[in-house]
């Protein structure tokens, strides 16, 4: 399958069939290296991508109450990892888009998530 840029991270963010509900905060966590070179080939590589410290699957599975901390340190991770200010000034257009992405997707799924 030939997917744009753009409908590989619709597809890491949203659920299938319609792509309209977004994947629960878990599972967007688990998956961001799904949208990081070599997995997608429609962003170039560069160096920063190797910093990304990966989430276990494992992690999230049966935390119970632990889930809404769980939860909280991995977005916390994740935004330090995004953050604009953080961010490697090298970047192509492609590069950007993932990371902008990513902040994005994450901060809305946050607040849907951890601020009820």
């Amino acid at each position: 399958e030939n997917l744009s840029l753009v409908e590989i991270l619709q597809r890491w963010s949203h659920r299938p069939p319609s792509y309209q509900k977004l994947h629960p905060l878990d599972v967007l966590l688990v998956t961001i290296p799904d949208v990081f070179p070599p997995s997608n080939c429609k962003v170039e590589a560069h160096a920063y991508f190797f910093k990304w410290k990966q989430f276990s699957r494992d992690a999230f599975i049966d935390s119970g109450d632990g889930m809404c901390d769980l939860l909280k340190r991995g977005v916390r991770n994740a935004k330090f990892f995004l953050h604009p200010d953080k961010l490697p000034k090298d970047l192509t257009e492609n590069q950007t888009l993932v990371f902008k992405t990513l902040w994005d997707v994450i901060a809305e799924q946050e607040e849907a998530t951890l601020n009820n």
